[in-house]
Parts: structure tokens; sequence; C-alpha cells
């Protein structure tokens, strides 16, 4: 089977997201459209990356707010075919989920959800303060060998937007939570960053049989068990925690503590750990706690509710959440997946510097706005990411024939031997240019195409068919 029917046979696993035919055959040119565009990301790019001309740039557009179909349905459905893909790196026996946020930079005043934004970063390219949205994203962890992607499997938008100012709203770290047990399997486990190490992500994890893996502060005071003084029983309630252990404290000398050799970013790195299974936020359920020294000398303190698991393993694993970084900076650079630019003419210009928006001050008409606004986002966004989800599976699975395919030479490949999703793009392109030029037929994109040319009709926004 070649690269491109490969990617087809994919497309055509999500046809029962779509209820009509058309809106479906609009989403297979789309994603050809991304894949094939060598044009700055936009509606306007993925119409001229399949050569269709201004007359469907309307069509196109529309498909974006249509209500043929939903983003969460389509992402629910990209999430059962990715589960039970044979590279599923798991983790005693149990698939890995990624979790992250990201903040993107929007200067529309007429956009949706667009609010003012503080960046906690190091890196000082950032400025402080941006104008922007913040996505939640999951994504899946798959590996072969040495190579390791985090498959993204939804991003949605989670700030920006309230129903009401006096209704008690769920923070951001609940809105993870909950995209986490919607899209995750019983009994896997989620690797966090340390914003998301709350007691409220710990009960609902355990609420659906999930584990979870995340980094603590160094001052992180967690509770001993309770050890019941001998002799007669003293009135009143029964202690429920034991003496409280500054975590800190508990650190010991490199040359005092176990070490094991890790495989940490690429590289095995010997590190120094410590375990303690101590309590946090239930005096029913322990946690365990990891506390690591790199060679340098830097402390950190990991948290695994699944106790069974070893201080290595855990050490690992944490060093696997970097993995959804890369998939982040591919999304931008290589894809430009959120260079959306929908507005909404009905609203009225934000500030300079927004807040965030209540829907509850809106008129009910443009409440509907908003929403239809914010899925059509959320669209762009996700249909890059599942473009960068295949072409990540197409790396894993058909490394040879994308070497075969790849048009141009690099000076050096990646150290593990398979390629990234950029060789797969390009090889995808150039294959497609070769079915082009001996007008081969087996392909959906060639018949829809042709089909659309063939079309004396010029789609309106008022006469469409979806």
């Amino acid at each position: 089977m070649e690269l491109c029917q490969r990617w087809e046979q994919i497309l055509c696993a999500l046809r029962p997201v779509f209820k009509r035919e058309k809106t479906f055959d609009w989403f297979v040119l789309l994603m050809w459209g991304v894949l094939l565009s060598t044009a700055p990301p936009a509606v306007t790019s993925y119409v001229n990356g399949l050569g269709l001309g201004e007359r469907y740039y309307a069509q196109v557009l529309h498909w974006f707010h249509a209500t043929a179909f939903s983003v969460e349905v389509l992402c629910a459905h990209w999430s059962n075919w990715l589960q039970a893909h044979p590279h599923c790196l798991r983790l005693r026996g149990q698939r890995v989920y990624i979790g992250d946020g990201i903040k993107v930079n929007k200067e529309g005043r007429r956009m949706p959800g667009v609010k003012q934004l503080h960046q906690e970063s190091a890196n000082v390219g950032k400025p402080e303060w941006i104008r922007g949205h913040y996505f939640s994203a999951l994504g899946l962890l798959l590996g072969r060998g040495a190579a390791l992607f985090v498959v993204p499997l939804r991003l949605q938008l989670h700030d920006g937007i309230e129903a009401d100012e006096l209704a008690q709203s769920p923070s951001l770290v609940d809105k993870m939570a909950t995209l986490c047990v919607t899209l995750m399997e019983s009994g896997s486990t989620a690797i966090l960053d340390a914003y998301y190490a709350s007691g409220k992500v710990l009960q609902a994890f355990r609420a659906q049989g999930l584990h979870l893996i995340t980094r603590v502060r160094l001052s992180t005071v967690a509770p001993a068990p309770s050890s019941p003084l001998p002799g007669q029983r003293q009135p009143g309630r029964p202690r429920k925690w034991g003496a409280s252990v500054r975590l800190r404290e508990l650190f010991a000398p490199l040359e005092d503590c176990p070490q094991a050799a890790v495989w940490l970013y690429g590289r095995y790195v010997t590190v120094a750990y410590q375990c303690f299974e101590l309590y946090w936020d239930s005096s029913d359920a322990p946690v365990l706690f990891v506390l690591t020294q790199l060679p340098g000398g830097k402390p950190f303190i990991l948290l695994a509710s699944d106790v069974t698991l070893s201080g290595p393993e855990v050490i690992e694993a944490y060093g696997w959440r970097f993995k959804i970084e890369v998939t982040f900076r591919t999304l931008v650079h290589l894809l430009g997946g959120f260079g959306y630019r929908f507005w909404l003419k009905a609203m009225t210009a934000t500030p300079t510097w927004p807040q965030t928006l209540i829907l509850a001050h809106l008129d009910e008409p443009l409440q509907h706005q908003v929403k239809r606004k914010v899925e059509a986002f959320e669209r762009f966004l996700n249909l890059n990411a599942i473009v960068l989800g295949i072409l990540q599976v197409l790396a894993l699975e058909m490394p040879h024939d994308v070497w075969t395919h790849s048009p141009r030479w690099f000076r050096t490949r990646p150290k593990h031997g398979l390629p990234t999703a950029q060789f797969v793009q390009l090889a995808l392109q150039h294959q497609w240019q070769h079915h082009l030029m001996e007008s081969r037929q087996a392909l959906l994109l060639a018949k829809l195409l042709a089909a659309k040319r063939l079309s004396p009709q010029t789609p309106t926004l008022t006469s469409l068919p979806l």
C-alpha cells in the first residue's frame, strides 16, 4: 500500500462522524488542502492548494460553520481509532496520555474568546502579556523504538468565554480534568505539568479509574499515615492524618540515594531517587512521591497516583511530557494550525486588553453566533491536529516508503531512524504529483477534484450542499 492510499484509508475511518456525504467529501478535500498547501495557513491557502479557485471559497468557509457535524464527535472518533493502534506506548500495560495548555497570539478585536493572558516562561523572547486564546490539549503517546510522538487527540478553547459572571465557573484545571476523563480509557495514565497538580484532578481521575503523574513544588507538605497511640482510645473523632512531612527535608545526599540509568530526552542519564508513600488529597488513597536529583544536583519532586510504579519508571514517564512541546512546535511551524482568521462582524470591537467575554451580557442570537465562531476556531485547529497525527502515524507505520519517496536531500536524519512529520509531508506531496502525472483515479481526492472541476454550478452562501 502506498502512502497516499494509507492516508485516505485513515480518513475513511472517520466517515461515521459526518451525516452527509458532501460534508465528508469536503473534510477529505480540506485534509488534503492542509497537506498540499505551501502558502501561509488560511482557508484561501487550502483552496489554492487543491487548485479549486475562487468559486469554491464560500463553500469551504461555510464548512467550518456548518451544523452537519460536531468537532467533539470528530475528535472522539479520532481518539477511538488511535487508541486501537498497535504502536501505542504503554506503561505497565496501559496507554499513556499527555496534556498541557498553550497560549496563542490573536490580535483580532472581533474574535470571541480573545483576552489578556499572562505568560510564565523563562524564554526572554516571549512577552509577559499577550492578547490571545488559551487552548487545552490532550495527546496519546505513540512510539517505535526510540522514536516517540504525542499524537494530538483534541485541542479545546478553555478560557476567555464564560456563561455567567455570577455563576461558579470551572477553573482551567477542572476543564483539563474533564477533557482527560472524556477521552482517556479506564486504567490509563495521564502525564501533566505541575500546573495541574491538584486534588481536584486526582479526585476526578480516581472516580474514573485513571492515574496521574505530575510534578509538585519543592515546598509541598504531605501528611503521613495516622498512627493511633497504644492504650485506651481518647474521646473525640479519630485522627485522619499523621504528622505533616516537608518533602524538601527528605532529600538525602546523592551518595546515599539509590541510582538508576533512565532514558531521558534521547539519552541515558544516571539519576538519584527516593520513594515515599504518603497522603496528599485524601486519607483513603496514598500517593507515591519520587524525590529525584539530576547529576547536576537539581532536585525535583514527582507525584504518581499509581503506588505500584517504581521510582525510575515515574522519572522516565515524566520525561515523556516534553514530547507535547514538540507537537505544539510542529503544529505551529510546519502546518500553522493556529493561523485561523474567523471574525464575528456582529460583535462589538473589544478594547486593547480585553477580559473574559460574558455570554449573559449578549443577546441570544449573538450568543449563538459566538458559539458557532468558537466551533469554527476549534474545527480549523483540530483539522490541522488530525493532519499532524496522521503524518506521525505514517512515520511509524511506513518509514521505508517515506524515505523512498522523499524528494529532497537532508544532511542529517533523526538518530532513531524514523522520519519526522515534515519528511512524511514532503513524501506525500511528491507522491501525489506522480499520481497526477499518471492520471490515476484510484485516490478519492482525484475523483472529488474531477467532480468539482466538471460541476457547472457556482456555489453561493445561500445555496450550499451541506
